[in-house]
């Protein structure tokens, strides 16, 4: 498997405790073993939550909007595509919220919402190689 994310981004996960990559990987139905290999599962979350977005979207909060922002035009518009939004900052938000309302109502301990931010470059990044 080619790595999905730059070195950049997989150093922002140097810190996160491993516990938390396992309980994402578990929440995208990722299988895990007896040993972790963080580039690996890393890049077997950002294809997950693709898939992810397009079963049921994304959940962005407000808090989000910087990060996609700063994201490629190509990136967010590939993301607005897969969870059916506006190509837009707003419009991404406003879908996403809907769906972060649900993730907060049954999914209350969910990484998800809480490692989207940080996987955003990664996951623009392959929608946009996957969509062309």
């Amino acid at each position: 498997m080619e790595q999905v994310l730059t070195e950049s981004e997989l150093a922002m996960f140097a810190a996160i405790p491993e516990v938390e990559l396992v309980d994402l990987a578990i929440e995208l139905e990722i299988p895990v073993g007896e040993s972790i290999d963080r580039t690996a599962l890393l890049g077997l979350a950002v294809l997950g939550l693709a898939e992810l977005a397009t079963r049921e979207g994304l959940p962005f909060s407000p808090y989000d909007q910087d990060d996609l922002e700063a994201l490629p035009g190509e990136h967010l518009a590939a993301i607005a595509r897969t969870v059916g939004a506006p190509a837009t900052v707003s419009g991404v938000l406003k879908q996403g919220a809907k769906v972060y309302k649900t993730y907060r109502r049954s999914r209350g301990n969910s990484q998800i919402p809480l490692m989207l931010p940080m996987l955003l470059p990664a996951l623009g990044r392959h929608l946009a190689e996957r969509t062309g």
